[in-house]
């Protein structure tokens, strides 16, 4: 799902070098604007910030990248042109029956205004969410109709076409419900990150509480999105709006950053990616044995790299050391049969050394196969009497 996120690495770095190289407190006359140094790096700076300004776009786009079965490729042109179409229906709907919804359809899209601007459509600001969730519907849609065979004098509705006319009048009533609801859940939304924002401190220990707290669920996305891709903490995002600040701040080092950037306080949960990273790789290869130190190194050192460089964590989250000296299993099904391999070999074994006593009423016809224990077996016994497994049926 969050396959955009690798690339936000490198327009990371083109826009703090633009930013870096068009800041006239450091070179001077040549970043002021209409010099021919500043119009380069600026050309290269805009260009820098183009995932930043379409992330919605975006991740529509990625999402079914992972989660489509089949065609990934026309699925992802699939979910745009659904997205694209729901946003049009929400911005038609907003603009005749505004009122209705609770919806100030006459102001100007924006921060606090609960609108927004997609590929030049003013429609309900529903960030990311908004992009995830219609991407999910089309995604599903695709998995489920793509294949499906029409007539052949219907043959030039098949394949992409089909799963856009279903997608097409899906979106009526999920706009609807997005007129009815979005706005209630903004003004949620809206709660929850205000108290967060107006807590000081204990705001912070808060955000940075759920944040972590929800990695395993996947959930912490919501949490941490719309501070730092969204305009929750400050318009455009905290990352876009700290690309912003660097020319202030180089201009006058004695502004405070506490009064400069207070939102910046929110990116503490990448201190851990900084030094945490880092101490969990220690940790790993002191503790590796000798013989895969040089294994464990090499598989650590990249992905520490990226973690405290980049900010991207999941190669580190994602890779067991422990693994490195053995076999590789090229895919789930491959790991699962070489579990299940062992699991069989080891139960042999078990069984093998069972003691005699035990007895099984299905003899033979055990699912553990033929074993010594199932020889003489006792009719008093309704389940197998192998002690892990007592609990095992012996009904056919």
């Amino acid at each position: 799902m969050y396959t955009p996120a690798i690339l936000f690495a490198f327009s990371g770095i083109v826009v703090g070098l633009g930013t870096l190289f068009t800041t006239e407190a450091i070179f001077g006359e040549m970043a002021a604007a209409g010099h021919l140094w500043f119009d380069c790096w600026n050309v290269l700076l805009q260009g820098g910030w183009t995932l930043f300004n379409q992330m919605p776009l975006l991740f529509c786009v990625a999402l079914p990248i992972s989660l489509a079965n089949k065609q990934n490729a026309r699925c992802c042109m699939e979910a745009l042109a659904i997205y694209l179409t729901f946003n049009y229906f929400v911005s038609t709907i907003l603009g005749q029956w505004g009122p209705v919804f609770g919806v100030d359809y006459s102001v100007e899209a924006g921060s606090g205004t609960g609108l927004a601007t997609i590929a030049s459509i003013k429609t309900l600001d529903m960030g990311i969410m908004g992009a995830l969730i219609i991407s999910g519907i089309a995604t599903m849609l695709h998995n489920k109709f793509f294949d499906t065979e029409l007539p052949e004098w219907l043959g030039v509705f098949s394949g992409s076409v089909f799963i856009y006319m279903i997608g097409f009048f899906v979106m009526v009533p999920v706009a609807l419900i997005a007129c009815l609801v979005w706005p209630h859940v903004q003004a949620a939304i809206s709660a929850f990150q205000g108290f967060i924002l107006s807590a000081g401190t204990f705001g912070v220990g808060v955000f940075a509480f759920f944040e972590r707290v929800l990695i395993p669920t996947g959930l912490h996305h919501f949490i941490y999105t719309p501070f730092y891709y969204d305009n929750a903490a400050v318009n455009g995002g905290i990352f876009a709006a700290w690309a912003n600040i660097l020319p202030q701040l180089a201009a006058d080092p004695s502004i405070a950053l506490k009064d400069a950037a207070p939102w910046a306080a929110y990116t503490c949960p990448g201190w851990t990616k900084v030094f945490g990273s880092l101490g969990v790789a220690i940790a790993f290869y002191m503790t590796a044995k000798p013989e895969r130190k040089q294994r464990v190194k090499a598989l650590l050192i990249p992905v520490t790299l990226t973690a405290m460089l980049c900010g991207i964590v999941s190669p580190s989250r994602l890779t067991s050391p422990s693994c490195s000296s053995r076999p590789a299993c090229s895919s789930s099904t491959a790991c699962s049969e070489r579990l299940a391999a062992w699991l069989k070999t080891s139960l042999a074994s078990w069984v093998s050394s069972t003691a005699a006593s035990s007895r099984c009423s299905r003899g033979t016809g055990c699912p553990f196969g033929p074993h010594t224990v199932c020889s003489t077996p006792s009719p008093s016994l309704s389940v197998c009497a192998l002690p892990l497994f007592g609990l095992w049926s012996s009904v056919s």
